[in-house]
């Protein structure tokens, strides 16, 4: 694998020179090893991956909760079906649901026809859970990588007519469910930067990538979404303080993502 780092604006002032991080996948190397190390895929680019604050669920320590049983039986009349993505059937109706979604829920142009249509067909993600209501019509589709040890809940597209009947939340959680009943290790939900993306942190087993190690301490996560100070976190001292005991080289000795060059 290789690693490029994309520059980012400077600010000489503060001394900050900014990159973000991609990772090329080249042949031999291990997907699981990518996601380790907080890699999310690029989902018009195969083989390219970049870094985030990715969240995950350790299968090993989930148990549905009050709040996702509550969810299971608020939903217990939709059904779903896991498709491989060449199998399935791309049609303009899909497309149409998928547009009026994005444009409902986050704006117009967020997201163009033919960017919806690569998520499907790209070659990034592999299946996709098609969700249905009791008479059989199609409400919701979540499209997913998944191999032996893994699943990376990618996108999830559906019709919000359903919103109140808590579809959506039915949707992730069932993908989680499925993920530790078929033995997998880890199921990845995408990045938390915002508010409003706490809700992928509502499963026991829940930890997220911090950029030095897998962390499951939820207001360590609320701080970091809350955080104002311009400073690099690692020159962050009130941060050391809540979360690292002031130990910088604690951090730096014990955690971080091994490369050889």
């Amino acid at each position: 694998m290789k690693l490029f780092f994309g520059e980012f604006k400077p600010n000489y002032e503060n001394y900050f020179f900014p990159y973000q991080v991609w990772l090329l996948k080249e042949e031999g190397d291990e997907v699981e090893k990518i996601y380790e190390a907080g890699f999310l895929p690029i989902r018009n680019m195969p083989c390219v991956y970049y870094l985030s604050r990715s969240v995950r669920v350790n299968l090993a320590e989930f148990a549905p909760s009050s709040e996702n049983r509550r969810i299971l039986g608020k939903t217990v009349d939709f059904k779903c079906e896991l498709i491989p993505l060449n199998e399935f059937n791309y049609s303009p109706i899909v497309q149409k649901l998928c547009k009026d979604y994005m444009g409902k829920r986050f704006g117009k142009g967020r997201m163009s026809a033919a960017a919806i249509k690569n998520i499907f067909q790209k070659g990034v993600y592999s299946h996709v859970f098609v969700w249905k209501e009791k008479t059989g019509k199609e409400i919701g589709y979540a499209v997913c990588f998944i191999n032996e040890s893994l699943l990376q809940y990618a996108h999830a597209f559906y019709n919000l007519d359903f919103l109140e009947k808590s579809l959506g939340a039915r949707m992730m959680l069932e993908a989680v469910i499925w993920t530790q009943k078929n033995q997998k290790k880890y199921a990845y939900l995408g990045t938390c930067y915002e508010r409003n993306a706490l809700y992928k942190t509502e499963f026991s087993g829940v930890e997220f990538f911090n950029g030095f190690n897998w962390s499951t301490n939820l207001d360590e996560l609320k701080y970091l979404i809350e955080r104002q100070a311009e400073v690099y976190l690692f020159r962050d001292k009130e941060f050391q303080e809540i979360f690292y005991q002031g130990d910088i080289g604690a951090i730096l000795n014990t955690s971080g993502v091994r490369v050889r060059f």
